[in-house]
């Protein structure tokens, strides 16, 4: 009866840390099997003695290596994509700077059409870049000031895309599994 019970605690003790679907033929856990801070338990108990059985702390696992400010962990950018966090991070680094270098002809090539500025809907690259002769009269510098202050590091993102700027100025998004401009937000006065 003693057994059964303990066998009920292991098996609700592993569902509950998540260690389901794991079969063991062993009565009790390995060592090390656990990575929690829970107890050992033991199954060893004696009838004539009411006390609470011995327990032992389980070993726990070796500190994960923190990563570098510069590097994002993998998956932090799965909500919007399925690309990796450097690919991400890279692609954000580099139309920044075309946007920050006014780099219209670039820029045109990354974005993801139709796409509309300041109330005009651009269908194609040519729309874009002839529009883009009279965006030097027109530009915010607040939008630009927000693109210069963003390190592309760990960025906003959702289902909708990864947001460049502190008020979402720039926004990507995987499009034909490629990373694309799919919204300009405020870089033109109007």
């Amino acid at each position: 009866m003693k057994k059964i019970i303990v066998l009920a605690v292991l098996l609700f003790t592993a569902q509950l840390f998540g260690c389901a679907g794991q079969t063991e033929e062993a009565d009790e856990p390995a060592a090390g099997k656990f990575q929690n801070n829970a107890p050992a338990i033991s199954s060893e108990t004696d009838d004539s003695q009411h006390s609470m059985p011995e327990t032992e702390v389980l070993p726990q696992p070796a500190p994960e290596t923190e990563l570098s400010d510069a590097v994002t962990a993998d998956g932090y950018y799965s909500a919007a994509t399925g690309i990796s966090s450097a690919d991400v991070e890279n692609y954000a680094v580099k139309i920044r700077q075309q946007f920050l270098d006014h780099d219209w002809l670039a820029l045109s090539s990354e974005i993801s059409y139709p796409i509309t500025l300041s109330e005009v809907t651009y269908n194609n690259s040519e729309d874009f870049l002839d529009a883009s002769e009279s965006f030097a009269d027109n530009l915010d510098e607040t939008f630009f000031s927000s693109l210069e202050a963003e390190n592309c590091r760990e960025m906003f993102c959702s289902w909708e895309g990864i947001m460049l700027g502190e008020a979402g100025q720039v926004w990507i998004a995987e499009v034909s599994q490629d990373l694309k401009i799919t919204g300009i937000n405020g870089m033109l006065i109007n």
